[in-house]
């Protein structure tokens, strides 16, 4: 299945699959979520805040960190594997026979997945793009779209407008659709394309501006708050409200393997999946906003971050190592100049993929030493000072499948558990 990789079969053509093998079903309760960065995260948040009202939920997500399962979620959690082969097999015949990509194979599989259990909401990310994406086949009352990034140009476009424009392509009839995006010229191709298809163009709030000190744990980033803003504005578009101690409970429980993510305590080992220019740069202001740069050596951070089980690092803490790796189609160089704000070392790591990027190159650009994967692995098992590991999502998986299989205790998806305020009920109404 992974060595079938390709670019999609066209719209028409799945459709006409898609009606024939599942009967023109259609899910009436989802949401498809498009954009650069923040997708995986804007559905994890969704979760999150339907979890509170007690709803169930199926949710499709792209790509895997480690294992092909974690792609078709139920309630936030995988399928087993055992589930998976059931479904894949009942699919297998027609798969091969229609030549079908792996992405349209995982959406078969998903919608399947999601006839069976039936959730309440069903939550779709977009592979790649928008309009021209398998996921865009189906109808949805709700679309996201996240903040437009220079991300994919080969595919989407040399400029921030072409990729607006391709995923402005997920708009359609009588949607609603909620943007984190603040481009004017973003903006009016999302309020042009609404205007054409009759759809209701909503911008979520500033998250500058909006009121988060009853809620928001200090672990999250705070890159993560235009993501939270993205999840509720779209569920309060769909008639739902939530009180402080709802709010309080999806943001103390909110979990995202590889998104800033703590992969030990003392020292700090730090993992983000951030891999293109807007991700980088968020993940080094947040950094930065910690006190958790190599300047910060000899300063304690203002921000106390050590109330979490998620993230529970020293406020003392202070990067003396970067480890970076990234992939061919990625702008390696953007992402290492803003890295280099952070002022620590940054270590280039090759790791098994036919994608990567000529580090050898970068290197030399760059005056960066290389280690390979398993030189990695041992420095973290060693490690006496704060690290951080980004570049690819891939990267990062290939770490936290190496990390699990030396740390079998380590909970990929452990929940935050704020230990000081166990009471996050809603008041009853009297």
């Amino acid at each position: 299945m992974e060595s079938c990789r390709s670019n999609n079969h066209p719209q028409l053509t799945l459709h006409n699959w898609y009606d024939k093998d599942f009967q023109s079903h259609r899910f009436f309760r989802s949401i498809h979520v498009a954009g650069t960065n923040g997708k995986g995260s804007v559905i994890q948040w969704l979760e999150a805040l339907l979890k509170t009202k007690g709803l169930s939920t199926g949710s499709f997500i792209s790509p895997h960190l480690i294992s092909h399962n974690e792609r078709i979620r139920i309630n936030g959690k995988p399928i087993s594997m055992d589930e998976w082969e059931v479904i894949y097999d009942s699919f297998a015949p027609i798969f091969q026979q229609r030549q079908m990509t792996m992405f349209e194979m995982d959406l078969w599989m998903a919608a399947r997945a999601f006839q069976n259990f039936r959730p309440d909401w069903v939550l779709m990310e977009t592979g790649l793009g928008g309009g021209k994406d398998a996921t865009n086949i189906l109808s949805y009352p709700f679309g996201i779209i996240t903040r437009i990034g220079m991300d994919h140009m080969a595919y989407l476009g040399p400029t921030k407008e072409d990729i607006a424009k391709a995923k402005a392509g997920i708009i359609h009839q009588d949607m609603f659709v909620i943007t984190a995006e603040t481009d004017p010229a973003c903006l009016k191709i999302f309020a042009d394309t609404c205007l054409k298809e009759h759809a209701w163009l909503v911008q979520i709030p500033d998250p500058k501006t909006f009121d988060f000190s009853s809620f928001w744990p200090a672990f999250l980033p705070a890159y993560q708050k235009e993501n939270f803003l993205c999840a509720l504005t779209t569920l309060q578009m769909a008639g739902m409200t939530f009180c402080p101690g709802e709010l309080k409970k999806a943001a103390s429980h909110f979990r995202w393997p590889g998104r800033f993510q703590l992969l030990q305590k003392d020292p700090m080992i730090l993992l983000d999946g951030a891999h293109n220019p807007d991700g980088i740069n968020a993940l080094v202001t947040a950094l930065l906003e910690k006190g958790l740069s190599g300047s910060d050596r000899n300063q304690k951070s203002s921000t106390d971050i050590s109330d979490s089980a998620h993230f529970a690092a020293p406020a003392a803490a202070s990067l003396q190592t970067i480890y970076f790796s990234v992939l061919a189609d990625k702008q390696a160089g953007e992402m290492i100049e803003r890295l280099q704000d952070l002022h620590a070392p940054i270590v280039l790591v090759h790791f098994d993929t036919y994608r990567l990027a000529d580090l050898e190159s970068v290197a030399a650009k760059y005056n960066c030493p290389m280690i390979s994967f398993d030189d990695l692995i041992k420095d973290l098992t060693q490690a006496k000072e704060p690290a951080l590991i980004c570049g690819s999502l891939y990267f990062a998986g290939a770490v936290l499948e190496k990390w699990i299989e030396l740390h079998p205790d380590f909970q990929l998806d452990q929940p935050v558990e704020n230990k000081k305020n166990k009471n996050n009920s809603c008041p009853k109404k009297k």
